[in-house]
């Protein structure tokens, strides 16, 4: 495989060996995704940007490949698209030039996105971007379709989730990383991930799957 393009995150791929469903969690990233499902053309699509957590259902065997973007990447996903179904079978390196052309990451939305990882508020952000809360929510509406509060927000129940593997008690996790208490934290677990700290500990698979690389954790 050639190298990623610098606005791909990661390559990753996973199988399933018949029916089932995959757990997906926002990660603040958008992927190009080839799904090949056993007795169907396979199937090129760019995921959405998402909210909260998610089943993926499967009705029999399937293979995914996906290109993890970036963060705040614009994408031509209908450009992108039509030129991956025009890549052959097996030949998935072909299409890292379409996406070096049709996923672009605007350093000012890049900028942006570090900023709100680090600050505990969004105005704090914006300040030490030297730009208005409003200048701010327009330029990440417009690049990202969502506002400076879901960056926010995403990047710190991530990081939280993050914190769960190193052991400590949930009270201190969620006062290091702005909650106001445990409980504001489990609520905001559940809203995101689709589940509480606790689970989250109890469940190493799916507590992987919270700190993947992606916006606040992973990387």
């Amino acid at each position: 495989m050639p190298p990623l393009p610098a606005v791909v995150l990661e390559r990753w791929a996973h199988a399933s060996g018949g029916a089932g469903t995959a757990i997906v969690l926002p990660d603040g990233c958008r992927d190009l995704i080839l799904r090949r499902e056993a007795g169907c053309r396979p199937q090129w699509l760019v995921s959405p940007l998402d909210t909260q957590a998610r089943s993926v259902a499967s009705a029999r065997a399937t293979q995914w490949l996906g290109f993890r973007l970036r963060p705040g990447v614009r994408i031509d996903s209908a450009a992108l698209l039509a030129a991956a179904r025009h890549v052959p079978e097996g030949e998935e390196s072909a299409l890292l030039p379409h996406i070096d052309q049709h996923a672009v990451l605007d350093p000012r939305v890049a900028d942006a996105l570090a900023a709100l990882r680090e600050a505990p508020q969004v105005a704090w952000a914006a300040r030490a971007l030297g730009v208005s809360p409003r200048s701010l929510e327009r330029l990440l509406h417009s690049a990202t379709g969502q506002p400076p509060q879901y960056w926010r927000a995403l990047a710190r129940v991530r990081g939280a989730a993050q914190a769960l593997a190193s052991g400590a008690p949930l009270a201190a996790i969620a006062a290091s990383h702005g909650y106001a208490d445990q409980a504001h934290f489990s609520r905001e677990c559940l809203r995101w991930l689709g589940a509480t700290p606790a689970r989250l500990r109890a469940a190493p698979a799916l507590l992987a799957l919270a700190c993947a690389p992606g916006y606040g954790a992973g990387g």
